[in-house]
């Protein structure tokens, strides 16, 4: 995988609150919910084609934003505008 591509699709995935971890020694992606650890995904290139863990293909390169977008919606992260970070819900006793 290029690494330019996977930073630009790194960071769609943190702009839409998603936490991305790179691992080795294939390069691929690893995205979290922050609110739910154990929502995760593992993103992975084959050719120019974004794959998912469970063979799922979310995008190409050059469409890293609607990939990113796509991986959320697996990952159940709330729709926001990218300058917002999704928060959690204040819990009253």
């Amino acid at each position: 995988m290029d690494a330019t591509n996977l930073q630009k699709l790194a960071g769609h995935l943190r702009e839409l609150g998603l936490r991305v971890a790179t691992l080795e020694p294939e390069p691929r992606l690893h995205a979290t919910n922050p609110l739910h650890g154990i929502l995760a995904e593992e993103i992975v290139a084959v050719g120019t084609t974004y794959v998912t863990g469970f063979g799922y293909e979310i995008g190409e390169h050059g469409h890293e934003g609607q990939c990113a977008t796509r991986i959320a919606h697996l990952l159940a992260v709330p729709r926001t505008s990218p300058a917002r970070t999704p928060s959690v819900p204040e819990v009253r006793r």
